[in-house]
C-alpha cells in the first residue's frame, strides 16, 4: 500500500517501505535503543535474502492518509522503558512528518528484549 499525491509535475508515492525506513532510522538513533527486531515470516526471509536492514523490525500500515507504524526493539539494560519508548515515538512522528508531510495516527513500540552490557 502506498500513499500517492497529485500535483501539477506529476504523482507522487510514498510506499510503506520508505515510511518503514524513515521510522526505523529514527528509531535506531534514540538513546536506549540497542536494535530492531524482525517480525513475521516476509521480513526473516527478506533478512535472509539481503533485504534493506533499516526497516527492520518495522511495520506500517496505511489506510488512505492514516499511518499505523509498530516498532519491534530491543532496549538497554537500566534505561526507564516507558521515557524511551516516548522518545522513540515523539521521534519517529516528527521524522515521518518532516519527510513526508503525513502524520502518524498510531506509533506502537514494542520492547521485545533487553541487552545487558558487561
Amino acid at each position: 500500500m502506498s500513499n500517492t499525491r497529485q500535483t501539477d509535475y506529476g504523482k507522487i508515492e510514498i510506499t510503506s517501505e520508505a515510511l518503514a525506513a524513515i521510522a526505523g532510522a529514527a528509531a535506531v538513533r534514540c538513546f536506549g535503543i540497542v536494535g530492531m527486531v524482525p517480525r513475521g515470516l516476509r521480513q526473516g526471509v527478506s533478512e535472509i535474502l539481503g533485504g534493506d536492514a533499516i526497516s527492520r523490525g518495522v511495520e506500517v500500515k496505511q489506510d488512505g492518509s492514516d499511518v499505523i507504524i509498530d516498532l519491534y526493539v530491543v532496549m538497554a539494560y537500566g534505561v526507564n522503558i516507558a521515557q524511551v519508548a516516548q522518545n522513540v515515538m515523539e521521534t519517529v512522528r516528527y521524522e515521518i512528518e518532516k519527510m513526508t508531510g503525513l502524520r502518524p495516527v498510531e506509533i506502537n513500540v514494542n520492547v521485545t528484549g533487553i541487552r545487558v552490557f558487561k
